[in-house]
């Protein structure tokens, strides 16, 4: 066995190198000559408002109305693509509001999540899965949002904020 005390000290020479090698061609890639980014611009999404409220149901499972979501990239919609949609503070506004799942089911399901693909435009609207309860969202203690991200993705597109008043 060797004596820890002989092994070089900080990064070696090597890693340092590829490092560098690696991220110079994607710098200098990224950047057109005016020094602005000459990459297709990502995905944007938008919800159709900054922020949604409704009054609570008198009956649990109420449609919540008025949420669309649309999706472009470079200006186009992305058709077809497939959009989480979740609810920040889901467990704590599970009677506020929450996303419904039905199909075939006698007893829907209520989830703080739902993948939904977007159609021929980029949009989805959210009307028939996204319910409101008759408790408040002030009631919970929480504020939650409402978030869009790509499925596989990290990167959150949109964000709005619901409450039931």
């Amino acid at each position: 066995m060797s004596d820890p005390s002989d092994r070089p000290r900080g990064v070696p020479r090597r890693a340092v190198l590829y490092g560098a090698g690696a991220l110079v061609p994607g710098l200098l890639l990224g950047i057109d000559g005016t020094g602005a980014s000459a990459a297709v611009p990502g995905p944007r999404g938008r919800f159709s408002a900054g922020d949604y409220s409704w009054q609570p149901a008198d009956t649990a499972g109420a449609q919540a109305p008025g949420v669309t979501f649309t999706l472009t990239a470079g200006g186009r919609p992305m058709a077809g693509q497939r959009v989480r949609f979740s609810i920040s503070a889901a467990d704590s506004v599970q009677a506020s509001v929450w996303f419904e799942t039905s199909a075939g089911l006698k007893r829907p399901r209520r989830h703080g999540y739902v993948d939904l693909d977007l159609d021929d435009a980029g949009s989805v609207r959210l009307d028939d899965r996204l319910r409101v309860g008759p408790v408040p969202t002030r009631n919970t203690g929480a504020d939650p949002v409402l978030r869009a991200q790509l499925v596989g993705s990290e990167t959150i597109l949109a964000v709005a904020r619901i409450s039931v008043a």
